[in-house]
Parts: C-alpha cells; sequence; structure tokens
C-alpha cells in the first residue's frame, strides 16, 4: 500500500540558506586569521634575526673578555653595521665577585631596536683571570 505524502513532509536535501551564509562566514574568518598571521611572519622573523645577532655578539663580547681581549671594565660597545640603521649597542657591567681573588663577575646586556620597538637581552656570567 503506498501512502502519498505531503510535500511538507518530504525530506529536504541540501543546505538552507542560513547555513550556507554561516559556514561562508566561518570559512571567511578563518581565512583572514591566517591572513593576518602570513602578515605577521616578516615582523617575526626580523625580530629573531636581531635577537640571534644579539645573541651572537654577547657571546663572542664574552669571549673576548675571557681571553683578555676586552679589559674587565665597565664599558659601552656600539655595533652599528652599515645595513643595520637600528644598531646594536652592549654595556658591560664589571664587578669583583669578592672571594678567590682575581673573580669578577660580569653583567652584559644587549640594546637593540626592531621597527622602532627598542628590544634588550641581558646575560651574567663570572670571569676568573688570575691576579696581578
Amino acid at each position: 500500500m503506498r501512502r502519498n505524502r505531503s510535500p511538507l513532509a518530504q525530506a529536504q536535501s541540501g543546505f538552507t540558506l542560513i547555513e550556507a551564509l554561516l559556514a561562508a562566514t566561518l570559512l571567511t574568518l578563518a581565512l583572514l586569521l591566517g591572513m593576518a598571521l602570513i602578515l605577521q611572519q616578516r615582523r617575526i622573523v626580523r625580530r629573531l634575526d636581531a635577537q640571534r645577532a644579539a645573541l651572537h655578539e654577547i657571546e663572542a663580547t664574552l669571549d673576548a673578555l675571557r681571553v683578555g681581549v676586552l679589559p674587565l671594565m665597565e664599558q659601552r660597545v656600539d655595533l652599528h653595521n652599515a645595513g643595520d640603521p637600528a644598531g646594536l649597542t652592549l654595556w658591560i657591567t664589571v664587578e669583583p665577585a669578592g672571594y678567590p681573588p682575581g673573580l669578577w663577575r660580569i653583567s652584559l646586556r644587549a640594546v637593540w631596536s626592531v621597527q622602532g620597538e627598542m628590544k634588550s637581552d641581558r646575560v651574567d656570567t663570572m670571569i676568573w683571570r688570575p691576579p696581578s
């Protein structure tokens, strides 16, 4: 026996207009968020490159202090490259650590700017030099 269904009771296939608009809105939002990440990538890479260069200079300066190329005294070292208008400045702080004689407390602070924003990093260590 066959039953006739009314047109309202028949199952509908496909999406409603509201569902399609909601899906399009969510897709647009996801694409916009993805574009924001892509646009920020250059800034993030520049910041990380500048931080890596600063840490490299801190390590090189510490090595120069350890072997005696740089004197153990408070000083400011400007490291400006022609291709880097922001430059990099190192502040070296030296103070005696006490016992044993010849032990020095060293603090190196690097300051640089990336796209007008000032950044800094600091390394504290100790160096021993035989007393003269």
